[in-house]
């Protein structure tokens, strides 16, 4: 249990555990009003009772003479006001305690989550070559709830109630030890053996439901992310059947965590009510009269009352933290694991300075190998670029050819060697400084349910997006005439998820546009045109030669008709260049090269 205090208390910002310290202060007093409540109702019964007491008691004779009452039945009806006020109190501090404790719940979803989300984004790229995105995805939109609401919120219950049930204990041995004894043996016995039977039943159901949740939407990700295919071959009932096996499961998982943590209360009801009766009977048998023992039966009935609920919470919150800790224990895995990454805005460190290339960048003796894989794949690479060239990289599959792109973009950091622009070497300090002079054009452009504008000021804001970049990029991109003459709000037009309603050409001009949005000296295309058909690729390289007179072009080819213009062209192999030159060059000196250049005429 205390280290659970501890992983919720360390993902709380310190803000956040000042209002949770204050809610518990609000919950004590709120459960010190109710007990003040119980405990008014017994002597308000006996003075009902036996009005004599008024003389006898010196708490009542006190408070009758010093408030100048002058009549009986005018102090009942004001000792009846104040135990109702006292009521009214205690159940407004319970509304207003409730309130309280929704609101930092939904309010801790929001903040942890957004917090796990802010985690993930600002890990290196690496960091998401062996994750499932859709996981990822899971833990910030599912398991945050799970974890808020199923066991922070009931540890807070727990702790709260634990007071509240504590007090009634205390006030009624204060009152009659032995009956207080016997309620605490037989309720709390009773609770403790229940949930010894079924915590075991919860703590692996639990991981089920952890388990069929990823399920979930794993297949709810797969099904919608190519709906054309799954729609064109008609496997609806796959996906449906993919889904409906963990959303059942997931479904009953949840339900016999439901039915488990309230099963106890029809138990205890029964219990507690013939612990009542037993009450009565013990009474009964040490010869007291009725209206003797009536006000202690009229107490110890709304203790129970007020004691059951108390329990029950108790034992519900406990089960639930059993349910809902695997979600627990992967957020503070996921928060608090992985290698600490400095979390300033890379946008806003970008904007600060700039590494310019104007002569060379070098590629110095880069060695890279990818997490848990021994076999590097680049090795002892050595290449010169000049500035406002254009080089390209070429090779069969597996070869490193988009490796060597990453290392470029920074997204990879070399296990050896180093990237020098000008004489400056790219360090993880002055990355952002390098990469705010890139240009990515990647073979798949992942578009927004935006508009043009926006896709094209790609994660900017709409309240500081520069139309005029906007404009410039497109008409570079050849873009520009297609979007003011043939779409019916221009760059305002929505162009669906995924940049459905766009053909694959109009999509990759998109693409360009994002890339020289901010105008950089550099541009990287990673097998930029080979999802086009051979006319629409011609479009688009000319495009991109519009680009090469003023940039430096770093492609990643396929097709080597796209590369016949470069100034240079490196043929890799097993993550080595074996060969370099023009494409004319390679053509006559490289039996590779024209083996490659055959199978793509």
């Amino acid at each position: 249990m205390i280290s659970i205090i501890k992983k919720i208390l360390k993902l709380l910002t310190a803000a956040e555990r000042k209002r949770l310290y204050l809610l518990f202060v609000v919950m004590t007093i709120s459960g010190l009003f109710q007990v003040a409540g119980i405990a008014s109702i017994m002597p308000f019964l006996a003075l009902i009772t036996s009005p004599g007491l008024l003389k006898t008691n010196k708490i009542l004779n006190w408070l009758y003479t010093s408030l100048n009452f002058q009549s009986t039945n005018r102090f009942l009806i004001f000792a009846g006001v104040a135990v109702l006020i006292i009521l009214i109190v205690s159940n407004v501090l319970v509304f207003l305690t409730l309130w309280g404790s929704e609101r930092f719940a939904w309010m801790r979803s929001h903040t942890i989550s957004r917090r796990l989300l802010k985690n993930y984004l600002y890990q290196p790229y690496v960091f998401f070559l062996n994750r499932n995105t859709t996981i990822l995805g899971k833990n910030i939109l599912s398991e945050v709830q799970q974890a808020v609401k199923g066991v922070i919120v009931p540890m807070m219950e727990i702790f709260t109630t634990g007071i509240l049930a504590l007090l009634i204990i205390a006030m009624l041995v204060k009152i009659n030890l032995i009956l207080a004894f016997s309620l605490m043996v037989i309720l709390g016995s009773a609770y403790i053996f229940i949930y010894r039977i079924v915590k075991r039943r919860l703590n692996t159901i639990g991981k089920l439901r952890f388990q069929t949740n990823a399920e979930r939407f794993k297949a709810i990700n797969e099904a919608f992310s190519d709906i054309k295919q799954l729609k064109l071959m008609g496997r609806e009932n796959f996906f449906i059947k993919s889904y409906s096996k963990p959303s059942l499961e997931y479904s009953r998982h949840n339900a016999t965590n439901a039915v488990i943590t309230q099963i106890p209360r029809y138990i205890m009801e029964i219990i507690s009510f013939g612990g009542i009766i037993v009450v009565v009977l013990y009474l009964l048998a040490s010869g007291k009269g009725f209206g003797e023992f009536l006000p202690l039966v009229g107490l110890y009935v709304f203790a129970t009352y007020k004691l059951m609920p108390a329990l029950q919470t108790i034992f519900a919150g406990v089960a639930s933290v059993r349910f809902s800790m695997q979600a627990l224990d992967v957020l503070y895995k996921d928060m608090y694991s992985f290698k600490e990454v400095s979390q300033e805005s890379t946008l806003e460190k970008r904007k600060t300075d700039v590494i310019s290339l104007k002569k060379e960048m070098t590629l110095e003796n880069i060695t890279f190998s990818y997490p848990e894989t021994s076999k590097p794949v680049i090795d002892d690479l050595n290449i010169i670029i000049k500035a406002n060239t254009s080089i390209a990289f070429v090779g069969a599959t597996g070869a490193g050819k988009t490796t060597i792109a990453d290392i470029i973009l920074g997204l990879l950091r070399p296990e050896k060697g180093r990237i020098l622009v000008d004489g400056v070497e790219i360090t993880d300090e002055n990355l952002p400084c390098w990469q705010r002079n890139l240009g990515y054009i990647p073979q798949n452009i992942n578009l927004q349910d935006y508009n043009v504008a926006r896709n094209i000021a790609f994660g900017i804001p709409e309240s500081k997006l520069d139309m005029e970049a906007v404009e410039y990029a497109s008409k570079i991109a050849n873009f520009h005439d297609f979007v003011m003459e043939q779409l019916p709000n221009k760059y305002q037009t929505e162009i669906g998820e995924r940049g459905v309603r766009l053909s694959g050409g109009q999509r990759q001009r998109i693409g360009i546009a994002r890339a020289l949005y901010f105008n950089p000296q550099v541009l990287v295309l990673d097998e930029a045109t080979s999802a086009l058909d051979g006319v629409t690729e011609e479009e688009v390289f000319r495009a991109i030669q519009n680009i090469a007179k003023t940039k430096t072009l770093i492609i990643i080819a396929h097709r080597l008709t796209t590369v016949q213009d470069c100034d240079v062209i490196y043929i890799l192999e097993k993550g080595k260049i074996i060969g370099s030159g023009k494409y004319d060059e390679l053509m006559k000196s490289n039996d590779k090269f024209r083996k490659m250049a055959r199978a793509h005429l």
